[in-house]
């Protein structure tokens, strides 16, 4: 006899705009045999099949959610916010302590930034935190909650028309002759509904170029590291609520912004195989993109480098498999190939601009993530010889595309997991590094030597370096503090509870090149106040990194 034992949302039970809702069914098919798959109507089990209805369900139209919890209601309110209307929708809380932890961390400042700008109405007496309750629940008995009845299928995707509301889920046994109810039905109630929070805005900001007459009309090419759903663990961002984790809801902020950059060239990090084939690449190509997708070794993401079709064509590409050039490294040595064999790849490709002119110009886009440890007894080691020597074989591969390609610009981008100013970084800037550096005295493989080859000819600029040459004006101070004085790259791309600082980069040739503009950097007070990254605003631990570039034509 067909019946449904259990019936649960995995991710989350909060309901979210655009994030489909699909449960996880547990049916009896025998006395011991239990399913998790579907019985359909076209394909019914001893004659029955599962029936599912979804209804919207009225609940208190003056609920107001939370703004860190939104799936609880608002019992607090600021004081001050709520009397002077300003930062009202950051002030609703569920609770006194969900209330005193937000201003620990990020309202009391901006009480404080108010006091800067005059607005002496919003400071509060001796800086504590006071708030006001506020009672939204109804409490009225008779009240008598409506439905209506919203969707048939097991999956359900929640509306704008939802937000507000409770859903519920019906599941009925059916039988398939008569298609009478047979009364075994189970239920299924979610929180209420909450719209999808939206990304943070980002304005890209000019910068003062090379000025060359006959440069190109201007491109744009973004590196995002998107966090692949196997590494967004309750491990390493616990902190993060797991339905803000969760693929189904990350995927459409991820989406939302990337198509809000409007990039002609999009290269992406932490790439899913599955996560690309279902979703990324069929958006993406609906909006006139095509794509070149390459999986890390033995790993189920990689990397995957989008461009607009009517901006360019697609000339070729390559793959460096940094565990095939380590090969012959290893040998039979156990150890060398747990510190060689890092499953990292780099996907090039070659593109030719699509240009009524019949101008010809190429341009070469490498995008890569480079992730170099050793995990001995539990314990972390980065091991900075082998990361240098990737750097290197990569910065080996474009140089030979360069020889080949003369005068081709060249622009080298993604998730390199090394900071500013060390060996590796050093050696993309400066073409050579240090013989005497201490990094370098430790290559038990061999692979550094000679250290002497350890350079290259590719005249590599960062493009973020551009904001340390913005005028010194009030509009663009705040720019120009988002990088670091000293490495002129940003103070921070990656901010997890483990590591914040610059890990993503976009490197170009700047003989043929020249930036025009760049996406504006993250305040590290916007993240703050969400503790680390990824959040509900942010789906990624990483933050996106976007340049505009002119091609400078080269005289022979």
């Amino acid at each position: 006899m067909l019946s449904v034992t259990r019936m649960e949302l995995v991710d989350s039970n909060l309901p979210i705009v655009g994030c489909e809702l699909t449960p996880k069914m547990y049916v009896s098919l025998t006395s011991d045999t239990v399913s998790t798959a579907d019985v359909l109507n076209s394909v019914p089990i001893e004659g029955q099949f599962l029936r599912y209805t979804w209804y919207r369900i009225e609940s208190d139209a003056n609920a107001i959610p939370c703004n860190v919890h939104p799936s609880e209601p608002t019992t607090i309110q600021c004081d001050k916010c709520g009397n002077s209307k300003r930062f009202v929708a950051q002030s609703n809380h569920c609770s006194p302590k969900c209330y005193q932890d937000a201003w620990l961390s990020h309202h009391k400042a901006a009480h404080e930034e108010s006091l800067r700008l005059g607005e002496e109405d919003m400071i509060l007496p001796n800086h504590v935190w006071v708030g006001r309750r506020l009672r939204y629940q109804n409490t009225d008995p008779s009240f008598n909650p409506k439905r209506w009845m919203i969707g048939h299928t097991r999956t359900y995707t929640p509306t704008t028309k939802d937000i507000g509301y409770f859903l519920k889920l019906e599941c009925d046994v059916i039988c398939a002759v008569t298609f009478e109810d047979l009364k075994r039905s189970r239920t299924l109630e979610t929180s209420r509904v909450v719209p999808l929070p939206t990304p943070f805005p980002r304005n890209l900001v000019p910068v003062i170029g090379v000025d060359v007459r006959g440069k190109s009309k201007p491109f744009t090419v973004l590196t995002y590291n998107i966090l692949s759903d196997t590494s967004a663990s309750d491990k390493h961002y616990g902190y993060c609520q797991p339905w803000a984790r969760t693929w189904t809801y990350r995927k459409h902020n991820l989406l939302q912004e990337i198509v809000g950059y409007n990039a002609d060239v999009v290269c992406l990090q932490e790439v899913q195989n599955s996560h690309l084939n279902g979703f990324l690449a069929p958006e993406l190509i609906r909006l006139g993109y095509d794509f070149r997708y390459q999986r890390r070794t033995d790993k189920l993401d990689g990397c995957a480098t989008f461009f607009k079709q009517n901006k360019f064509s697609f000339v070729k590409d390559y793959c460096i498999e940094f565990d095939k050039i380590a090969q012959p490294f290893v040998g039979v040595d156990t150890l060398a190939s747990q510190r060689l064999i890092q499953n990292n790849i780099a996907l090039i490709a070659v593109l030719q601009f699509v240009d009524p002119s019949g101008n010809l110009q190429q341009i070469c886009v490498a995008n890569t993530r480079l992730e170099v440890q050793l995990v001995l007894e539990g314990v972390k080691q980065d091991l900075k010889d082998v990361m240098l020597w990737q750097v290197y074989r990569l910065l080996k591969g474009m140089s030979t595309i360069a020889e080949y390609s003369k005068g081709i610009p060249m622009i080298m981008c993604g998730d390199f997991n090394m900071t500013p100013e060390s060996v590796p970084h050093l050696l993309v800037v400066t073409g050579k590094v240090d013989p005497s550096h201490q990094d370098l005295k430790y290559d038990p493989n061999g692979i550094l030597k000679p250290l002497a080859e350890l350079a290259h000819d590719l005249p590599l600029v960062s493009a973020y370096s551009a904001f340390s040459r913005l005028p010194t004006d009030a509009m663009f101070a705040k720019h120009k503090m988002s990088v670091n004085s000293s490495s002129v790259e940003p103070l921070f791309t990656k901010c997890s509870k483990e590591f914040t600082g610059c890990h993503d980069y976009i490197f170009y040739t700047a003989n043929n090149l020249s930036v025009e503009g760049l996406l504006e950097l993250v305040e590290q007070k916007e993240v703050v106040k969400n503790v680390a990254l990824p959040s509900p605003q942010w789906p990624s631990s990483h933050i996106a990194l976007l340049a505009q570039f002119s091609c400078i034509p080269t005289y022979k």
